[in-house]
């Protein structure tokens, strides 16, 4: 049987996050710099959206995901980045629908 994609999509995000997490220091979490590194490179069009409006987006991400203060996002850490990215993504989602909408229907 194969995966769904749902499963397929929890396999890659695990899959990704040891790549980036191997990269230096403690194989089993992630640096600030690992973690900008995994984003830019995974998600680089909604990174550069939230960029441009918001530059410090990844270090605030960091510092909020990091509960114990240890300087590295370990998994049960990294679950908290992607709820808080899936939560901004919905957002990004809704306003991409509201405004082809609104184009839609001349509401300019």
């Amino acid at each position: 049987m194969t995966d769904t994609p749902v499963e397929e999509s929890f396999f890659q995000i695990i899959h990704c996050y040891h790549q980036y997490a191997a990269r230096e220091g403690d194989v089993e979490t992630l640096s600030l710099e690992e973690l900008s590194a995994l984003l830019m490179d995974n998600v680089p069009r909604f990174m550069g959206a939230l960029g441009r409006k918001e530059p410090y987006y990844i270090s605030e991400l960091f510092r909020a995901a990091d509960k114990n203060k240890d300087n590295q996002i370990c998994f049960e850490e990294f679950l908290y980045v992607l709820g808080k990215l899936v939560k901004d993504y919905h957002m990004q989602y809704h306003q991409q629908l509201s405004a082809h909408y609104c184009a839609q229907h001349g509401l300019y």
